[in-house]
Order: structure tokens, then sequence, then C-alpha cells
């Protein structure tokens, strides 16, 4: 199981709590925390990702560009975990800005962090870029897969980088830079971290 019972994002340090019996059916990470590469200008948080349980075996997913972000930047790559790892994975693209995506076990290495997702937006700048990811929008995909649910995505990477996510941000001023973020999860997020973390709990408990 890729939970940890406490995190540290760069320098930042979290003890989660468990507070209550069952997880929220959407998870939100909000993308703040410079991991490599150039620091992204304006307000963060730069990005938002909400997860959402949409009915049997499927996943809403929305990516916010979020409008405090500097103009210029745009996001190119998002990196996500899966865990327990679900079969018959598919992803259905709900946008023009979406261009790629792939999925396995720890497959895809970045930034030392090993993943089991990604998913790729339009980096091209023809029409003066007009499909890239800017601030101010989003875009939105579903995750199908057998007995998949938001709490899935409630994990952390593998290898020397543990995130629960990492996204990449091109255009940033004044040279054009990249840099890779990561999210620290909003609170109603910390109930579905927390119940994994009592459930492994009592996993171990029981072996004893």
């Amino acid at each position: 199981m890729k939970l940890a019972s406490k995190l540290i994002l760069s320098g930042v340090a979290m003890t989660l709590a468990f507070t209550g019996p069952t997880a929220s059916a959407v998870v939100v990470y909000d993308f703040d925390v410079l991991v490599t590469g150039a620091m992204p200008q304006g307000t963060s948080p730069w990005a938002t990702l909400t997860i959402q349980n949409s009915g049997a075996d499927t996943v809403n997913m929305t990516l916010t560009h979020n409008a405090g972000s500097a103009q210029g930047q745009f996001i190119s790559k998002l990196l996500l975990n899966i865990d327990p790892f679900a079969t018959g994975l598919s992803i259905i693209p709900g946008s023009p800005k979406i261009v790629g995506w792939g999925y396995g076990v720890d497959q895809f290495t970045d930034a030392s962090g090993k993943f089991d997702m990604y998913v790729n937006f339009q980096v091209s700048n023809q029409n003066g870029g007009a499909d890239r990811l800017k601030p101010g929008e989003s875009v939105s995909w579903q995750v199908t897969g057998n007995g998949l649910d938001e709490n899935h995505f409630v994990a952390l990477s593998q290898g020397n980088l543990n995130v629960f996510g990492l996204l990449h941000i091109q255009g940033i001023p004044p040279d054009g830079g990249s840099g890779k973020v990561a999210p620290v999860p909003e609170p109603g997020t910390l109930t579905a971290i927390a119940v994994g973390l009592a459930a492994l709990a009592s996993r171990r408990l029981k072996r004893k």
C-alpha cells in the first residue's frame, strides 16, 4: 500500500488524523509545492485536480489551471498513482487539449518518482497556443476500471519521490522555463487518506 502516516513535501510536514468512518466521494489536490525546476509565477495553488466517483467502476477528473497562475504558463503533463492498481483501465478524454495518456504499475519515472498513470496536454504554440491548458481553463476526462473509485488515487508515488501526483508547468516567465509541482491534499481528502491508514493498521494488527 502506497500510503504513509506522515508526508513531507518540500519541508512541509503533515501528520494525518482519522476523522470519520468513511472516505469522501471527492478527492481534491491543490498543486502548490515546487519539486524541481523553475518556480511557477502567480498565485499558488497553480492548479487544482478534482477526482469524483461517478458510479460503478468510473471516476471523473477535472484539472483546472487556476486563474491566479501567471499568463504564458501552461500545463503539459499530469502524473498520478493508483493503489490498488485496477485492471481494465481506460481513459475517455473530454477535450482536444488532452493529447495522450497511459497507465501501468510504477511504469512512469519522473523527478525520481515512479507513477502509475499520466495524461499529456497540448504543448504546440499553433494558433497562439489556443489548445494549451492556460490559466483560467479546465479540462475533464473519465477513467474507468474494474472496481475503480476516487480512493484508488489517494496513493503516493514510489522511488525517491513520494507525492500524490506531479504536474509539469511550462512557459514560466520571464524565460519560458518549466517546473514540476506536487499537491498538498485539501482537508476533505485527508479523510480518505486517514481511512486508508486505518485499514492498513487494522490489517497489520490482525496478522500479529
